[in-house]
C-alpha cells in the first residue's frame, strides 16, 4: 500500500508500523521541501497523535514533528493560518 492510500484510510484504520524501516516508508526523516511532502507528514504527525506508541514510533514522531514545524516556519504557515482566524474572528 503506498503512503498516500495509508494515509486516505479512515483515522481508526490506519495501523502504524513497528519499525523504522515501516516508519521511513510512510515518509522518511529528511527536510520536507515541497507542499506534498509537507502535506504527508503533517497527516501522518495528525493520524500519530494521541496514539500509545512504541519507543521507535515516538521518536520518529518527535522527529518528523520538528521537521514539519520547520517547514512551518520556513515558509510562514503559522502566521498564515493566525492571520486567517483573525479575519474570520472579526466577521463573527
Amino acid at each position: 500500500m503506498t503512503t498516500t492510500a495509508a494515509l486516505r484510510q479512515p483515522a481508526s484504520a490506519f495501523t502504524v508500523p513497528a519499525t523504522i524501516s515501516g516508519l521511513w516508508a510512510l515518509h522518511p526523516l529528511t527536510q520536507i521541501k515541497s507542499a506534498r511532502s509537507y502535506d504527508i507528514a503533517s497527516t501522518l504527525c495528525t493520524r500519530l497523535a494521541g496514539r500509545r506508541l512504541s519507543s521507535v514510533q515516538k521518536e520518529y514522531f518527535r522527529e518528523l514533528s520538528e521537521l514539519v514545524e520547520a517547514y512551518e516556519d520556513e515558509h510562514g504557515l503559522l502566521e498564515e493560518t493566525e492571520r486567517g482566524l483573525r479575519a474570520l474572528a472579526a466577521k463573527v
